[in-house]
């Protein structure tokens, strides 16, 4: 896995990893809240026995990544799009998982002549829509509603501590029993721990402003996407409801939902090297 980072306009950086073969079809995955780009890192011999690509990039204020203050869901495209060109990549596949969900489906639909097709799994939907808000977990909730960033960042201060240890300690909900195994798991469970470590490296202000920012209607248009998008959700997710992955996929057209079994939050990750596997040999 190499990791590396580009220049952006307006002298950001974008930090990301690469795993597998320029020529290789490409997934550009976009990770959950907190986690980074090193979130795939216990995947990578999955990814290169399937022979996929796939670079996973730090929304800005996380890892590695400049902040953005005042930033949209919308402007996330042109960030992938840069990225790619700095890597050679025209046409891709795009996956998110939780609150990357709702990325994957903005560049699905704001770059339709560079998104191939889309993967979503267990993605947050679009919290405009009311139904969105039952089942949720209460914290993010609570999060999301408050007026703007600078409120938000504070509400994490004093909830997590300007270095996000508090995530570590706090919880006000239970995960599944296949995410709790999949965190015991000896060689698994501390590449985890070190990805949501590196999610907080800048401190709290990344989690902060993309909680906040997912909590707005979403400032693109997914009917507008023309390109496949597979939904996925796990039958025992705990975090985000199922109700979540329907309606993403009853606003996207022609997409399909489908609940995996035994599959809790987090552990529907591990399906991404096979899924994408299967989708790039669909379109060639």
């Amino acid at each position: 896995m190499r990791d590396s980072q580009v220049s952006l306009v307006g002298r950001r950086t974008l930090a990301y990893t690469d795993i597998g073969e320029p020529d290789w079809p490409c997934v550009f995955f976009f990770h959950g809240a907190p986690m980074s780009r090193l979130h795939l890192a216990y995947l990578e011999q999955r990814f290169l026995a399937e022979g996929i690509r796939v670079v996973s990039p730090d929304r800005p204020a996380y890892g590695g990544s400049s902040p953005q203050p005042g930033r949209s869901m919308a402007g996330w495209p042109s960030d992938v799009a840069a990225l790619a060109d700095a890597l050679g990549i025209h046409r891709f596949i795009v996956a998110g998982h939780s609150s990357g969900g709702p990325y994957a489906v903005a560049c699905a639909s704001l770059l339709p002549e560079r998104v191939l097709a889309g993967i979503v799994l267990g993605g947050v939907t679009d919290m405009g829509w009311p139904g969105a808000w039952e089942g949720y977990i209460d914290s993010e909730c609570e999060l999301m509603r408050l007026p703007d960033e600078a409120a938000g960042v504070a509400w994490c201060v004093e909830r997590y501590g300007q270095d996000g240890k508090g995530f570590f300690t706090e919880s006000d909900f239970e995960w599944a029993e296949p995410d709790s195994a999949l965190f015991a798991d000896e060689q698994i469970g501390p590449v985890l721990m070190s990805a949501i470590a590196e999610a907080l490296r800048q401190g709290v202000t990344g989690y902060a402003q993309d909680i906040i920012v997912q909590g707005r209607p979403w400032p693109f248009d997914p009917q507008a996407i023309a390109v496949p998008v597979h939904v996925l959700h796990g039958a025992l997710d705990a975090l985000v409801p199922l109700p979540h992955s329907r309606h993403t996929s009853e606003v996207i057209p022609g997409s399909t939902v489908r609940v995996l079994p035994g599959h809790g939050h987090v552990t529907t990750v591990a399906e991404l090297p096979s899924l994408a596997s299967a989708l790039a040999r669909s379109l060639t």
